[in-house]
């Protein structure tokens, strides 16, 4: 019998669903749960048996026999779990980060899935061991991961759990289904690749999705943390990042058989020249997942003024709104988690008034609206006047200027300032008239 690597001691399992343990062996076997005992029968080389809900506690043990082979796993919390999910900006370990929160709780606990392979796509594994959130230990694990669940402990008060399952440089296609990716469909929309396809052979035929993410599925959980994107770059893909995107989150949600909440973080501002990159195209494709996705929402960006780094080392903002985002949508608490986003406009002959979603407080952080700008045919210009109301800002130009396109923050790295009351900076766009 070998139980799937995730089921170890200090684990945390979902609450008030069902709690599937799964893993390899056949025969008949028991599982012994909080006084109750669960049989089943595995006539395949893998099993998954579903205990019923329960309610958040611990701490509990956990005995799995399978032909009186036995398992027991320790010191069991029941809460909530949550994926961490991504590329590199996701895996990034708080050691590396500045300014560091050590935090010690007892009722948080952390996972790294531990399936992992170099850039030739030579296998390698980790310790499969959960761990107590600890100054000591938490240093090697995801940044956001970490200060997301502290976070978002201290205020719903019950265990969290977090299972990292990402990888630097990956890409969107590396974590879907190789049937999906395959189809002639999907390779039409990654003809041309960003070079991170070619640099990383885990990146090919699916490696991640087979050998990572398929690890700790169908463990249960409450939702996915997304942050990926970077690695899809390229003009001519990110222009299909938000379909690649909706294909993810459906195939993800068919593993799971559940329908789980996507938490997406949009990509920071980055200096990288237009001719290698386009990051503004997978913003904007990662608002329009937000909208047009069910059950999809958008962390909005964050300038910390570390443009010059692919991987800012400040990560709490985005943490705390990510918490904010859960406990705002699972939990119905009243907060803001998200910057403006643009919903629609009204374009008259010498201004247009645009209207913003999460737009409470709408401000300008300084004397004047930087990083926006209004287009003709000939030239770029700045408006004459702004004039910010509840929920839209009106932008004025010339009497002389014909306006054929408007942006803000569309770039690689945006400086645009734009903001509700809570902080948050509002998603850019690139609106054509």
């Amino acid at each position: 019998m070998h139980l799937a690597k995730i089921f170890n001691d200090h684990m945390v399992l979902q609450r008030n669903r069902e709690i599937c343990i799964f893993g390899y062996g056949k025969g008949n076997g028991v599982i012994e749960f909080q006084g109750k005992t669960y049989s089943f029968t595995s006539e395949k080389e893998s099993f998954n048996v579903y205990l019923p809900p329960h309610s958040e506690g611990g701490p509990y043990e956990m005995k799995v026999t399978l032909n009186g082979e036995s398992k027991t796993i320790k010191d069991i919390m029941i809460g909530e779990v949550y994926i961490a999910a991504g590329q590199s900006n996701m895996a990034l370990t708080l050691g590396r980060t500045i300014d560091i929160d050590y935090v010690d709780n007892n009722n948080v606990r952390f996972f790294t899935e531990p399936n992992d392979a170099n850039e030739n796509g030579i296998p390698s594994f980790n310790s499969p061991d959960w761990f107590i959130c600890n100054s000591k230990l938490v240093d090697n694990f995801s940044a956001i991961g970490y200060y997301f669940a502290v976070e978002l402990q201290k205020h719903i008060g019950v265990p969290v759990g977090v299972v990292s399952c990402s990888k630097g440089a990956s890409r969107i296609d590396a974590w879907t289904a190789p049937e999906i990716v395959q189809a002639a469909k999907y390779q039409n929309m990654i003809a041309i690749k960003h070079r991170d396809y070619e640099a990383f052979k885990f990146n090919q035929n699916s490696w991640l999705y087979k050998n990572k993410l398929l690890q700790i599925v169908p463990f249960s959980n409450s939702g996915i943390l997304w942050y990926q994107g970077e690695s899809n770059r390229c003009h001519e893909e990110g222009a299909y990042y938000r379909d690649m995107l909706e294909i993810l989150v459906n195939n993800w949600r068919e593993l799971w058989d559940y329908n789980l909440p996507f938490y997406c973080i949009q990509l920071m501002p980055f200096n990288e020249t237009p001719a290698n990159a386009d990051w503004a195209i997978i913003r904007e494709q990662q608002e329009l997942a937000s909208k047009t996705i069910e059950n999809f929402y958008l962390i909005t960006l964050f300038n910390t003024k570390e443009a010059d780094s692919i991987h800012p080392l400040q990560k709490k903002d985005v943490s705390y709104a990510l918490s904010n985002a859960v406990r705002k949508i699972q939990f119905n608490e009243n907060l803001e988690y998200c910057g403006p986003i643009l919903e629609k406009y009204e374009r008259q002959d010498n201004y247009i008034k645009l209207y913003f979603s999460h737009a409470d407080g709408l401000f300008i952080n300084g004397d004047t609206l930087l990083d926006t700008y209004i287009y003709d045919k000939n030239s770029q210009y700045i408006a004459t006047q702004i004039i910010i109301e509840d929920n839209y800002i009106k932008l004025f130009w010339d009497d002389n200027i014909m306006p054929i396109r408007l942006s803000m923050g569309y770039n690689n790295a945006p400086e645009h300032n734009l903001y509700n009351k809570f902080g948050y900076l509002s998603s850019p766009f690139n609106l054509h008239f």
